[in-house]
């Protein structure tokens, strides 16, 4: 199961982390290509569209990044365009996959 983790402050998500595999299918898993390629279109977005450097780390079914805290309110509604999106997307799949994907939200 991919499981994401999605932290708001004031509203806004300021960290994400997802783990795991879909675990869908053997082989062209599309929860999993689907989950994957919307967070690294996102993590590609703020840092090379936007140009807010984050903090993140990844690895075999996993990512995570956090916002950094000093980042304009121009760039803030930029970026949360994007990760609204994801947002938006993730929490559709995880209606249509309800055994492959969880979604939790946190304030902090």
């Amino acid at each position: 199961m991919i499981k994401v983790d999605i932290f708001r402050k004031k509203g806004n998500i300021v960290k994400l982390e997802m783990n795991g595999h879909a675990d869908y299918s053997e082989g062209d898993d599309i929860v999993c290509a689907s989950a994957s390629s919307v967070a690294f279109a996102v993590l590609n977005g703020i840092e090379n569209v936007v140009g807010v450097k984050i903090g993140y780390e990844t690895g075999d079914g996993y990512l995570f990044f956090v916002l950094p805290d000093d980042i304009t309110e121009c760039e803030q509604d930029k970026v949360s365009v994007l990760t609204e999106s994801f947002y938006s997307f993730i929490k559709e799949l995880e209606t249509q996959y309800p055994a492959h994907v969880k979604v939790t939200e946190l304030e902090v």
